[in-house]
């Protein structure tokens, strides 16, 4: 049967502060104890270990080598108590905010429902619009994470978890416009008015820049708006041709008031969770980033 060790943890928190600043002074001051506070508690360790672990030498701090070694643990339990910590206070707000790009509301829709059934103590916030806004929003702490179509974010501030296979991006008309041919070019299609969403939708700069990529310039919108919902309406009405994620108006496909329009060549975008780089991974996010994957197959 394993015993409870005795070795005093915050004595061994304070040694790895001490070891990783390298100066007695500095570590003071990142625990908010007097130098002698801390040299308390070095003394109490090495009088544990019965083992010299640290050298001072004019103001500078040296592992011993058995310090060298005591140090690989001490790193590994002080980022296992900061997690533990995270996931306390986590825990305690039991809080997520969430944005979901437009595209994906019919598809994730369902998770924010099972989440409230599931966890009813969790706080859950969604927010929806464009994506690269959605974006700014994770990196301004507005918001924990976002769901959006992968694209070239700020690699170096976000984490990126993948959460879908490739979807295609679907050409779509009103139900009764006539599209002379199908399959249609890129070269035929730009010569149709299209309604599209704001600079900041991912779709309207993949699709902008597939134009360009055949030596096309997109011709001037029909009409520009920011939400998803008016986009369909214009297009309902005859106002012009748009696009967006397969299986996003599937209800106004079976109710007939829009259609797929087939294009010679398909563009496909995966759907991917966005957060901070230095987000910790609560149990509240890990079970959001499992059912948005379940939701999307």
């Amino acid at each position: 049967m394993s015993t409870v060790p005795n070795l005093d943890l915050y004595n061994l928190v304070i040694f790895y502060i001490v070891a990783r600043e390298k100066s007695l002074s500095s570590a003071a001051e990142k625990l908010y104890l007097t130098q002698p506070a801390v040299t308390y508690h070095i003394k109490a360790l090495e009088e544990y270990t019965r083992v010299k672990l640290l050298e001072f030498k004019k103001r500078q701090v040296a592992l011993t080598p058995h310090g060298k070694e005591l140090f690989k643990y001490a790193e590994a339990v002080y980022r296992q108590m900061v997690d533990a910590d995270m996931y306390i206070r986590s825990a305690r707000e039991s809080a997520l905010r969430a944005g979901i790009a437009s595209v994906y509301i019919s598809t994730i829709g369902p998770v924010v429902k099972k989440m409230f059934e599931e966890d009813p103590e969790v706080k859950l916030t969604v927010h929806s619009s464009d994506a690269i806004e959605l974006v700014q929003d994770v990196l301004d702490s507005r918001l924990d994470l976002a769901v959006v179509p992968s694209f070239d974010y700020d690699a170096g501030k976000v984490s990126r978890t993948l959460v879908s296979e490739p979807q295609r991006i679907i050409c779509f008309a009103a139900y009764n416009q006539v599209i002379e041919k199908e399959p249609i070019s890129w070269r035929e299609l730009a010569a149709y008015p299209l309604i599209s969403g704001p600079e900041s939708s991912v779709i309207r700069q993949i699709v902008f820049e597939k134009l360009r990529g055949e030596g096309l310039e997109p011709r001037q919108l029909a009409a520009e708006v920011d939400n998803v919902d008016w986009c369909k309406t214009l297009v309902e009405d005859g106002k012009g041709i748009s696009f967006t994620i397969a299986g996003d108006i599937d209800p106004q496909i079976a109710r007939k008031r829009l259609k797929t329009v087939a294009l010679e060549e398909e563009l496909y975008v995966a759907a991917e969770v966005v957060m901070r780089a230095d987000t910790y991974l609560n149990p509240h996010i890990k079970r959001f980033i499992s059912l948005v994957k379940e939701a999307f197959g």
